[in-house]
């Protein structure tokens, strides 16, 4: 029986053709703040005045995507 190639296997299992080129994507997951504790950030950011990229959120989510980058 013939080896099949990754694409033949990514279809055979049903994996969408992009799914290499977004792995970053699901290093991410993981690694973000749960919803709830998002929310809260952005709930204590925007009491003291820091709808911004000074804020809590905003540097929690930042880290994540710098640490994990989205290739070119």
């Amino acid at each position: 029986m013939a080896k099949e190639s990754p694409d033949e296997s990514r279809h055979r299992i049903g994996l969408p053709e992009n799914w290499d080129d977004t792995q970053y994507q699901r290093d991410r997951e993981d690694k973000y703040p749960n919803l709830g504790e998002q929310l809260d950030l952005l709930f204590h950011d925007f009491t003291a005045g820091k709808g911004s990229k000074t804020g809590e959120w905003y540097k929690a989510i930042s880290k994540v995507k710098s640490d994990n980058p989205k290739p070119e």
